[in-house]
């Protein structure tokens, strides 16, 4: 993987573009369209099932998604969740922006089980 150029705090890398989608590394596909992917990393980030939902084409982040694609990602987001809550029994998705967000692509996380954050309510 080519080095990362600082900006501020968060690197200017793009490991889904780099690596992840012409398959230079090996990762589990869990759904594949012509505009999106979604897929298992080799290393899980967080939770007991971890998904990773991106566009194929660099979107750098959810503030400058297009409508259009917006619509097919969400599709795709939606199926995975199904699938992950239908066998976990529930989910959570998430994504990150800013200085929050880790790799400058457009990534949504979908993820179930052990290692994903609890909310606790305050009575």
């Amino acid at each position: 993987m080519r080095p990362a150029r600082r900006v501020g705090v968060v690197a200017e890398q793009d490991w889904y573009c780099d690596e992840v989608i012409p398959r230079v590394i090996d990762v589990d596909v869990v759904v594949e369209t012509d505009h999106v992917l979604a897929f298992r990393p080799p290393i899980q980030g967080f939770g007991t099932e971890h998904v990773i939902v991106v566009p194929k084409r660099h979107v750098r982040s959810l503030l400058e998604l297009d409508p259009e694609l917006g619509a097919h990602l969400l599709t795709v987001v939606q199926d995975v969740a199904q699938r992950v809550v239908d066998e976990h029994g529930g989910c959570q998705v998430l994504t990150t922006l800013g200085s929050e967000q880790h790799n400058r692509h457009l990534h949504l996380h979908v993820a179930a089980g052990d290692g994903v954050a609890r909310f606790v309510s305050r009575n």
